[in-house]
């Protein structure tokens, strides 16, 4: 296989030129353009993936600080920033920045059609079935795009609004629960080829639901486990937690997102100081379900939980976004 990804070391030569989930080809349109090579990650299970599939050039302060806390807690994998947009608007000098101070991050653009090449999603993908109104088409981009490079490669994925808190030690092939009944997508661990996810790469495409969130995430992904674990009743298996089957291990709520999606405001209220070093006993990330909360103001020196946390495990991106504003 060819390179799937094109990667720039001098982000300040590329200038965004087209965005729009509709004008994903990722096919690099000028040949050339100072400092971009072609990459594949080695199939070794050492990568963390983080995606962004909004076509943006320019990605938020917080998906930064999350590409950044995992680049800083775990400096002997390498982490790998893919966008859908291959170009990238570093107007702020943040992206060089972390680029500069961590050897192990790769920003990256993505070719989907080649990326989709001999998986089970591919006729799916080509369909553009998931592009119709109404199917939340960033984020079935995104479930998709997260299963195959697993598949390929093998690692960790993560959200961009998950910020790594600790050197992750987990064995691979781990999955969390996101809420009671359900295993979450926001974190994945698997080691390449893994039949799981081959499973769920069929799953997904036969259950997608237009409309209908979750229809390629969180669903299939139960359904997958409870399958391969031999049971239909998802509450009583997750009542045993640590659990192992089918070489998977799930793992309860606390190890990967330990506040509840249903009160994301407690990431951003005030004095945030006791719940945060309460998570800090277990987990190994903190979510801030974007979806929900990216209308919350982080407001500087107000001592949030995002804010400890992004002081202590993104604190360039931190720095770079305080100085311009006093929130962000």
């Amino acid at each position: 296989m060819g390179g799937v990804f094109a990667m720039w070391r001098d982000l300040t030569h590329v200038t965004c030129s087209k965005g729009g989930l509709h004008f994903i080809t990722a096919k690099k349109e000028d040949e050339d353009i100072s400092g971009v090579e072609d990459v594949n990650p080695t199939r070794n299970n050492t990568n963390v993936f983080l995606v962004d599939t909004g076509c943006s050039s320019h990605p938020t302060y917080r998906a930064w600080c999350a590409v950044e806390s995992w680049a800083r807690q775990n400096p002997d994998l390498d982490v790998w920033f893919i966008l859908t947009s291959l170009t990238m608007d570093d107007s702020t000098g943040l992206a060089s920045l972390l680029l500069h101070r961590y050897t192990n991050l790769r920003v990256v653009g993505v070719d989907l059609d080649l990326l989709f090449q001999g998986t089970p999603l591919l006729e799916f993908f080509m369909s553009r079935k998931w592009t119709v109104n109404n199917t939340w088409p960033k984020n079935v981009l995104s479930n998709m795009v997260r299963v195959v490079v697993l598949w390929r490669w093998g690692g960790i994925y993560s959200d961009n609004d998950v910020i790594s808190v600790r050197t992750y030690t987990l064995p691979l092939n781990a999955v969390g629960v996101a809420n009671p009944g359900q295993l979450g997508n926001g974190f994945l661990s698997f080691s390449s080829h893994h039949p799981i996810l081959w499973s769920l790469m069929g799953n997904m495409k036969r259950g997608f639901i237009p409309g209908q969130w979750g229809s390629t995430g969180i669903h299939p992904l139960t359904r997958v486990m409870m399958e391969a674990c031999g049971t239909d009743d998802a509450m009583s298996l997750m009542k045993q937690l640590p659990f192992s089957c089918a070489n998977v291990t799930i793992y309860s709520q606390s190890y990967f997102s330990p506040f509840d999606f249903m009160d994301p405001v407690l990431n951003f209220k005030s004095d945030g100081k006791k719940e945060f070093d309460k998570a800090m006993n277990v987990s190994y990330s903190i979510h801030l379900y974007n979806i929900i909360t990216k209308w919350s103001v982080v407001t500087v020196g107000r001592n949030s939980i995002y804010e400890i946390t992004a002081k202590n495990f993104c604190p360039l991106t931190y720095s770079r976004a305080s100085m311009h504003s006093n929130f962000f």
